[in-house]
C-alpha cells in the first residue's frame, strides 16, 4: 500500500493524530530532558522551599557549569564565583518560594484549594523540642495567578526533589527503554521469521523449538533469571571495562544489560507473525516470477518478501514499545535490573508505594508517574491501532 494512502487514512483519524502529537511532544521532551532538568535538580536536598535552600541549589548548579567551562578553577573558586552571580540575581529578583518548611509537600494547586489540609503543618520540632506550628492562615491564600500556585505542579517527593523533574528525566529513559529493546527484538524476530517461513524444514524446526522454549517460560521470571545470571559475570564486566564502562558507571552498565535482556527475550510473538506471513507470500506469483528470472534466495527474501511483511514490524513496534516500558516498571518494582539512582518511572513508583502509608498520605509521586505512563502507553497503543488499520486494507473501515 503506497505511503501516501497510509498518510491519508491516518489524517482521517482525529484521535490517532492527537496521539501522534502527544508522542512527538513526549519525544521532544525526552530528547531535551537534560536541558530542562539538569542533574543538580535531582539531588536530594533539605526539601525546604526557602530562599536559602534555593540559593544553595542554584550555586551548586552554577559552580558545576563553571567547572565544565574552565577546568583550571578549583571547587572553592568555582563556588565563590557562582555565589557572586547568584546573589546578584537574588538581589534584583526575589525568587518565588512556597515557604512550606517540610521535606515534601503536595502540588501547589492542591494545597491552594484546601487551606485546612494537614500538609500545611510544618514537620519536625523546634529547638525547644515542641512541634513546629503550621503556616499562618493569612499565608495560605494562594490564588491561581500566584507563582506559588505553580511552583511545584506535581509536588515534591520524600527527598525534597520535584516530582515533575523526575517525570521529565524519566521520560528520557522511558524512550530509551522503549526503543532500544524493541529494535533488538524486531531485528531478531525479522531474521528468524524470514528464515523459518521461507526455508522451512529443519531450519523451521530449530527456530520453532527456540520459540516454544522461550514462550513456555513466564516472561518476568525469564527476565529476572537472565539479568541475575549476567549482571555479575566476570567476562561481561571485563568487556564493559574494555569499552570504558567500568565499575564507576555501574548504573549505566545495568541499564545496558536490562535493555539487551529485554530485547533478546521478547521477539517470539513478532517472529511467529512474520513466519506465518512469509509462508503465505513465498508461494505467490511475484515470488515465483522472481525465481524464474534467476533471483537468488537472499534477494527474494529481502528485496521481494520483506517489503510485503514489513508493515507487521512497524505495527508491532508501537505495541512492543509500551511493553518494554511496562517491563522496566515491573523489574524496578521487584528491585531487579535498573539502578535506584536512575530516575526511571519504575523507580519513582517503587519509592512512592511506601509513602502511601504516611499520615497524611504522600500520593502525588505515584499518581504522577502512573499518569505519565498511562498517557504514553495509551498514545502508542491507539496510534498503533490506527496504523494497523491504515496499513492493512482488510482492516480499513
Amino acid at each position: 500500500m503506497p505511503w501516501k494512502d497510509v498518510i491519508k487514512q491516518l489524517l482521517k483519524r482525529k484521535l490517532a493524530m492527537a496521539c501522534l502529537v502527544a508522542i512527538v511532544f513526549c519525544l521532544f521532551m525526552a530528547v531535551t530532558a537534560r536541558l530542562w532538568v539538569p542533574d543538580t535538580d535531582l539531588t536530594p536536598n533539605a526539601g525546604l522551599d526557602s530562599v536559602e535552600n534555593l540559593r544553595d541549589r542554584r550555586i551548586s548548579a552554577a559552580a558545576s557549569k563553571l567547572k565544565k567551562e574552565n577546568e583550571k578553577l578549583s571547587d572553592d573558586e568555582a563556588r565563590a564565583q557562582a555565589a557572586t552571580e547568584i546573589d546578584a540575581e537574588f538581589k534584583d529578583n526575589e525568587p518565588t518560594v512556597t515557604g512550606l518548611e517540610r521535606h515534601y509537600h503536595p502540588p501547589g494547586w492542591f494545597l491552594a484549594f484546601d487551606a485546612g489540609h494537614p500538609h500545611w503543618e510544618k514537620t519536625g520540632n523546634d529547638e525547644a523540642g515542641t512541634k513546629n506550628p503550621p503556616m499562618p492562615m493569612d499565608q495560605r491564600s494562594w490564588g491561581v495567578t500566584d507563582a506559588r500556585f505553580w511552583r511545584f505542579p506535581m509536588g515534591c517527593d520524600i527527598d525534597g526533589v520535584s516530582v515533575l523533574a523526575k517525570i521529565i528525566r524519566g521520560l528520557e529513559l522511558a524512550f530509551i527503554i522503549g526503543i532500544v529493546p524493541t529494535l533488538i527484538s524486531a531485528f531478531i524476530a525479522t531474521i528468524m521469521g524470514l528464515a523459518a517461513g521461507y526455508f522451512g524444514k529443519w531450519i523451521d524446526d530449530i527456530i520453532g523449538f527456540f520459540m516454544s522454549v522461550l514462550a513456555s517460560i513466564p516472561l518476568l521470571l525469564l527476565l529476572i533469571a537472565f539479568i541475575q545470571a549476567v549482571k555479575d559475570s566476570e567476562r561481561i564486566s571485563r568487556w564493559f571495562e574494555s569499552v570504558g564502562v567500568g565499575d564507576d558507571k555501574k548504573p549505566i552498565r545495568l541499564l545496558i544489560l536490562v535493555l539487551v535482556v529485554i530485547g533478546i527475550t521478547t521477539w517470539v510473538g513478532l517472529c511467529r507473525l512474520i513466519r506465518a506471513e512469509v509462508i503465505k507470500h513465498k508461494s505467490r506469483e511475484y515470488v515465483q516470477a522472481a525465481r524464474a528470472l534467476g533471483c537468488g534466495e537472499m534477494r527474494i527474501i529481502f528485496k521481494h518478501i520483506l517489503p510485503n511483511v514489513f508493515h507487521i514490524v512497524i505495527i508491532s513496534f508501537t505495541l512492543a514499545f509500551v511493553g518494554s516500558v511496562g517491563l522496566e516498571v515491573y523489574l524496578s518494582y521487584v528491585g531487579i535490573g535498573i539502578d535506584a539512582t536512575l530516575p526511571t518511572w519504575g523507580q519513582v513508583i517503587k519509592a512512592s508505594t511506601t509513602e502511601l502509608q504516611r499520615d497524611p498520605s504522600v500520593w502525588w509521586p505515584l499518581a504522577s508517574a502512573t499518569g505519565a505512563l498511562f498517557v504514553v502507553s495509551l498514545s502508542f497503543s491507539l496510534f498503533g491501532d490506527a496504523l494497523r488499520d491504515a496499513l492493512d486494507p482488510k482492516l480499513r473501515t
